[in-house]
């Protein structure tokens, strides 16, 4: 009994783990047969959680129950918020986002639970590799034969393309440093000038600036790289950024410009800019949040922040977005979902850094949720379906970095 048991478990966790691994290559092309095998690999990973729940509960530790209960519950207060606020009819396009949204977070955390759970022993280097060629070359394909000015990938937002691009690139950049591989570092090199390069075509500038500065984190934190080896990597790394501003220079030139030109017209109290609507977007959320402390609909929001316009017209860089999103993560969880929304986003970034640091530094986790916060300054990431699923899918993949039989795995 107890052998067929361990069969089935083993063809569940085998599933779910290929089944992430489609849809970590699928989704960020705007796949729906993506979402559809991230959904799929939730409701086996549910099966599978329930026998390892009965065969051994010692397996699921108390780290990963903090982690997956604060993917939960963040998941949960939007949807509560919804339930709450939603309209029963003409109402914001927002609501649905929000609900899909909600339902992929609490299958993120059943997926989080049962594969942090497992004693995962499956080659993943090659895969997390190929899928990073991928997307980069997807990109790559857009903008120099399709024509797209930004490469957008599938998410039809270039700057959500570029946060997905960041994340799948740090993951397969840690990839390739646990490796035991002679070429390790030439290929890091290669991985990160690829990535980099996608980044640019996408031109989003909080993407340009922080990738390298993450990749850069993520040598020096890695304890098994000599300080020689660091050393190089460094002095190539610095030859790679100057080379690359050389080949993109008038692309980064037009995005530096059009920040000076932004920072000029706020200035002058014209919030009309793309950089002067975020800090536009920065005081309105404040200021209604601060009115509704427990949230509010976002049609209240919407009307607000007109009002709140109409009294300093400095600020109507906001108006355009009132009834999207505010461009900030705690601000616009602030502004909708009041202290609760606040709270559980705060809990989960908190989660995930205290389980990359918990018995061994889990570098790609750790880099990623970084990612997740920084990008989440200049922009709403939990508004995109793709980049939600392509970050959960990441974090899952980051467990294999967890054990010595899985590092040894991974070669």
């Amino acid at each position: 009994m107890n052998s067929n048991i361990n069969k089935l478990n083993i063809i569940l966790l085998t599933t779910t783990i290929i089944c992430c691994l489609l849809s970590l290559i699928l989704v960020p092309l705007g796949s729906s047969i993506g979402r559809k095998t991230f959904y799929l690999s939730g409701y086996i990973s549910f099966i599978g959680l329930l026998i390892t729940a009965i065969k051994s509960k010692s397996s699921i530790t108390k780290k990963n129950i903090l982690v997956a209960i604060s993917i939960f519950i963040f998941g949960l207060v939007n949807i509560v918020w919804i339930l709450m606020f939603q309209p029963e009819h003409d109402y914001s396009p927002i609501y649905p986002i929000f609900m899909h949204i909600g339902k992929i977070l609490i299958i993120s955390s059943i997926l989080y639970l049962y594969l942090s759970s497992a004693n995962v022993k499956m080659n993943i280097a090659i895969f997390i590799t190929l899928i990073n060629i991928v997307i980069n070359s997807y990109a790559f394909y857009e903008h120099f034969v399709l024509g797209i000015y930004r490469s957008e990938l599938g998410t039809a937002r270039a700057t959500i393309a570029a946060y997905i691009i960041s994340i799948i690139g740090s993951l397969a950049l840690s990839t390739i440093l646990a490796s035991k591989n002679k070429y390790k570092f030439h290929i890091a090199t290669i991985s990160f000038l690829f990535s980099f390069s996608a980044i640019i075509l996408t031109q989003t500038r909080a993407a340009i600036i922080a990738f390298p500065i993450l990749i850069l984190l993520t040598v020096l934190i890695n304890k098994e790289i000599s300080r020689i080896a660091i050393m190089k990597f460094l002095s190539v790394f610095l030859l790679l950024l100057l080379g690359l501003g050389f080949i993109f220079k008038s692309t980064l030139e037009i995005r530096y410009n059009d920040i000076k030109n932004d920072i000029l017209l706020y200035q002058d109290s014209n919030s009309n800019s793309s950089l002067g609507a975020r800090f536009a977007m920065f005081i309105v959320g404040i200021q209604t949040g601060s009115e509704n402390v427990l949230g509010q609909s976002a049609e209240t929001r919407t009307a607000e922040i007109k009002k709140i316009i109409n009294n300093d017209k400095s600020l109507s860089g906001a108006e355009m977005y009132a009834d999207v999103h505010l461009h900030n993560e705690v601000i616009d969880n602030f502004s909708l979902k009041g202290i609760f929304g606040v709270i559980s986003l705060l809990a989960l970034y908190l989660a995930l850094i205290y389980r990359s640091f918990s018995t061994k530094l889990n570098t790609p986790m750790l880099i990623i949720t970084l990612s997740t916060i920084i990008y989440g300054l200049s922009d709403v990431l939990f508004f995109s379906k793709e980049f939600t699923i392509t970050l959960f899918l990441c974090l899952l993949m980051s467990l294999f970095f967890d054990s010595n039989t899985n590092r040894e795995n991974m070669k």
